[in-house]
């Protein structure tokens, strides 16, 4: 059992459908954000299992390099749920908003 979030800086429409292209890799609706960026850094630089939970991954990015400045997608085990409030408050130090599949509201 896993539970679903994104996060982003600004995207354009209904954070529900933004979460919904990004499960299908459209970012077409996402401003970059140097913020975006910090954040990933500074989960992984915290919690180094999060890599393998963690989108875009590193072999996206070999693709998609812009998308590292777009968004986070992360799919956390029941285990990592524990990391949630600190992640949340990460997210909000960097001014990122997002959405929760697993509640079906905005962050």
């Amino acid at each position: 059992m896993s539970s679903d979030f994104g996060f982003w800086k600004r995207g354009l429409g209904d954070p529900e459908d933004i979460f919904d292209r990004l499960a299908e890799g459209d970012t077409s609706d996402l401003l970059s954000s140097s913020d975006v960026r910090r954040f990933r850094d500074g989960l992984l630089a915290r919690w180094a299992d999060l890599e393998d939970v963690l989108e875009p991954s590193e072999f996206d990015l070999a693709d998609s390099p812009d998308d590292a400045l777009k968004y986070v997608l992360l799919t956390l085990s029941v285990r990592q749920l524990d990391y949630l409030p600190e992640v949340l408050s990460m997210a909000k130090d960097n001014g990122l908003v997002g959405f929760s599949g697993v509640a079906g509201e905005p962050i």
